[in-house]
C-alpha cells in the first residue's frame, strides 16, 4: 500500500486550481483532474456522473475512455457521456444526492442500501464505495464515486482532499455553464441582430412592412423558443396613413387569440416582463408562460412585441427581446424615412460620408513596435457602412494598447456608436493599465448610449509589452485570437469570454496574458471574413482563416492583403461584400 505526504496532496490540489481557473471547458480537464486525484489518493477507480439541467431522471457518465473505470459494466467503447436512468444507482447514491452530503459505503456486502449492487462489486472486485455531490448554487449538478477494494484503507485526510477535489470539479461545472450561457447569449443575439439587418435591407428596398413584421415575428418565436409570437405597432406612417400594424406567428395549426389575451396581461406601467408562472382568475386563452417589451420611439410608446409559451424564459430573453425592439423602432423610422425619395438620396449621401468617417477613425493602424515587431491590419469596409473598428495608442512607457470591436446594429447607428468607443478608449486606455480595466470602464462609460439604440458589441481588448514578449488580452464576447506558432502551426489562443460591451451595466472582465516569443504571428479579427460564402452557401470559416495565416505567416503587408483578396475572390468570386473584413496582426518583422 502507498502513503502518501500532505506536500503531495497540496501540490495536487494546486495543479487542479490552476487547471479549473485557467479553462472555460470542464470536459477538457476533468480526465486530468481525475488523474491527478488518484495520483494521491488510495481509491483505483473513480469516475463522474452528471445531471443536465436539474434532471434528475438521468445521470450521465462522462468518464475517460482512456481509463479502465468500471469496464464490465460501461463498456470501453461506448461514448463518454453516456446516459443512464438514475434509478439504476443504488439508494446511498439516491442518499448523497438528496441529502447534499458525502455517503461512505465501506461494506457493500453488509450495507443493506447496496443491495442490488453486489454481483457489480464482485465482477469488479471493489467492496466499498464513496459518494461526493456535485454541488453548484445549492444545487447536485452530478456526483463522483470512488471504489474501494479491500486493501484500500481512507483516512480522514484521504476524505478532506477528495471533497477539496470535487469541491473544485462543482466550480469547474459551473464556469463551464456560465461560459457556455454566455456564448448561447452571444449566438442569439448575434442571430438576431443579423436577422433584422437582413430584413430591414429588404425593407428599405421593397418597401414590403408586412413582409418585414412577418420575418420578425418568426425569427422572435424562435430566438425565445417560444409557440407563438406577435408585433403591434400603433399609427404606423403607411402612405401618408395613420395605420395599426400587426404580426402573428404560430408553430401551431391551431391559432389562439393572443392579441386579446396580451391586451389583459401587459402593463401600462412595465416597459418589459416575463412570466413562468400565471396565476389569477383571468382566461389567458391557452397562455401558460410569457415575455414581452414594447417598442419605444422618441420616448413615445408604439407597440410591443410579445412571445408566448415557451418552457421557459429568463432575464437573458428580456435582454434579447428588448433589443429585438428597439431594432424593430429604428427600422420603423428607416421605412418611414426612405418612403421619400428626396429623402432616401440624403441616406444614400449619409452613408457615403460615413464610410469616409469610418476610414478616417481608423487610419493609421500600422504600427512599428520594439523587440523587432510590428502590428498591421486589413480593412475592407461593407458596401454599406459597417461597425467593425480597431485602434492603436501608443503609451509613453512603449505598451502599446489596440482595440478590436464589431458593432452589432444598423450602419448609421453602429458607426455613431464606433465613434464613441474610439473617444473612451483614447482616455481610458491612458488611465488604465489593464485590458480588463479598461473594458470595465469603456462598458460603463457608455452602457446607457447602447442602450438607447439598441445595440452591442463584441470586443478584445490587447495590451502589447514587445519588450516583456508578453500581450495581455481581455474578451468581451469575440472571438479568439489565432496564434501562428514557429512551425507555421495555426490555434486558438483561448482566452475567458465575457458579455458583450452594451448589455449589462457592471460587468467584470478578466485578463489572459499571452508569451508572444512562442508565435510569429497573433492575429485578431472580425466576423466579416468568417461569413462570406460561396455559391453553395458555404461559410469561408475559421479553417480556412487559420490556413491562411500559417501560409502568410511570413509575408510583408502587401503580399498578404493580396493574397487574402485573392482568397476570397477564389472562395465567393466576389470583390464586394456585405460585411466588413477586418484583421489585425501583430507579426515579427
Amino acid at each position: 500500500m502507498n502513503y502518501y505526504n500532505e506536500n503531495d496532496r497540496l501540490k495536487r490540489v494546486v495543479e487542479i486550481s490552476t487547471l479549473v481557473t485557467e479553462s472555460d471547458n470542464f470536459f477538457e480537464i476533468k480526465d486530468k483532474i481525475v488523474e491527478k486525484m488518484l495520483d494521491v489518493v488510495h481509491p483505483a477507480k473513480a469516475c463522474v456522473n452528471l445531471f443536465y439541467k436539474n434532471n434528475y431522471e438521468h445521470a450521465y457518465l462522462v468518464c475517460s475512455q482512456t481509463l479502465n473505470y468500471i469496464s464490465k459494466v460501461f463498456p470501453i467503447e461506448k461514448p463518454i457521456g453516456v446516459k443512464i436512468d438514475f434509478n439504476q444507482y443504488p439508494k446511498y447514491i439516491h442518499e448523497a444526492v438528496k441529502e447534499q452530503k458525502v455517503v461512505y459505503v465501506k461494506n457493500v456486502f453488509s450495507d443493506e442500501r447496496a443491495l442490488d449492487e453486489r454481483d457489480l462489486a464482485t465482477n469488479e472486485g471493489y467492496i466499498g464505495r464513496i459518494v461526493f455531490p456535485l454541488i453548484v448554487h445549492d444545487k447536485v449538478t452530478g456526483f463522483m464515486t470512488c471504489f474501494l477494494t479491500e486493501d484500500d484503507k481512507i483516512t480522514d485526510d484521504d476524505m478532506d482532499f477528495i471533497s477539496s477535489v470535487a469541491s473544485l470539479i462543482s466550480l469547474s461545472i459551473e464556469i463551464t455553464s456560465k461560459n457556455n450561457d454566455i456564448q448561447n447569449l452571444i449566438h442569439k443575439l448575434r442571430g438576431a441582430i443579423s436577422s433584422i439587418n437582413d430584413a430591414t435591407k429588404k425593407l428599405y428596398l421593397n418597401k414590403d412592412i408586412k413582409s418585414f413584421l412577418d420575418h420578425l415575428s418568426k425569427q422572435a418565436c424562435n430566438i425565445t423558443k417560444s409557440r407563438e409570437a406577435v408585433i403591434v405597432i400603433h399609427g404606423a406612417n403607411i402612405n401618408g396613413k395613420k395605420k395599426e400594424l400587426s404580426s402573428f406567428f404560430t408553430l401551431d395549426k391551431i391559432k389562439p387569440d393572443v392579441y386579446y389575451t396580451l391586451d389583459k396581461i401587459i402593463d401600462s406601467q412595465t416597459v418589459g416582463s416575463y412570466s413562468n408562472e400565471i396565476h389569477g382568475d383571468v382566461d389567458l386563452q391557452g397562455i401558460q408562460t410569457y415575455i414581452y417589451h414594447k417598442l419605444i420611439n422618441k420616448n413615445d410608446i408604439v407597440g410591443y412585441i410579445a412571445c408566448t409559451n415557451a418552457k421557459n424564459y429568463t432575464k437573458d430573453d428580456l435582454n434579447i427581446l428588448s433589443i429585438l425592439a428597439k431594432q424593430v423602432a429604428v427600422a420603423m423610422q428607416l421605412y418611414e424615412y426612405s418612403k421619400s425619395e428626396v429623402k432616401h438620396q440624403v441616406l444614400e449621401n449619409e452613408l457615403k460620408v460615413l464610410n469616409q468617417q469610418q476610414k478616417l477613425i481608423m487610419n493609421k493602424g500600422n504600427k512599428v513596435l520594439d523587440n523587432n515587431r510590428e502590428l498591421r491590419y486589413f480593412h475592407k469596409p461593407a458596401k454599406v457602412v459597417g461597425g467593425d473598428f480597431y485602434h492603436t495608442i501608443k503609451k509613453d512607457d512603449g505598451t502599446v494598447v489596440t482595440i478590436l470591436a464589431d458593432v452589432m446594429g444598423h450602419g448609421i447607428v453602429s458607426n455613431y456608436m464606433v465613434a464613441m468607443i474610439k473617444g473612451a478608449f483614447k482616455v481610458l486606455a491612458k488611465q488604465y493599465d489593464t485590458p480588463s480595466e479598461i473594458m470595465e470602464n469603456i462598458n460603463q462609460f457608455l452602457f446607457d448610449e447602447f442602450d438607447k439604440m439598441g445595440v452591442f458589441t463584441t470586443c478584445i481588448i490587447g495590451v502589447i509589452k514587445s519588450n516583456e514578449n508578453k500581450m495581455i488580452v481581455s474578451n468581451a464576447g469575440h472571438y479568439y485570437p489565432i496564434g501562428v506558432d514557429k512551425n507555421h502551426k495555426a490555434s486558438f489562443l483561448k482566452c475567458s469570454k465575457g458579455i458583450p460591451i452594451g448589455i449589462l451595466e457592471e460587468v467584470e472582465y478578466s485578463d489572459k496574458e499571452i508569451d508572444i516569443s512562442k508565435y510569429k504571428t497573433v492575429s485578431l479579427y472580425t466576423d466579416g471574413v468568417l461569413e462570406i460564402k460561396d455559391h453553395n452557401k458555404e461559410e469561408f470559416g475559421v479553417d480556412r482563416l487559420k490556413t491562411f495565416l500559417e501560409e502568410t505567416s511570413s509575408s510583408d503587408q502587401d503580399d498578404m492583403e493580396t493574397s487574402l483578396k485573392s482568397k476570397l475572390w477564389e472562395f465567393s468570386r466576389k470583390s464586394n461584400f456585405e460585411d466588413d473584413i477586418l484583421i489585425v496582426t501583430l507579426k515579427e518583422r
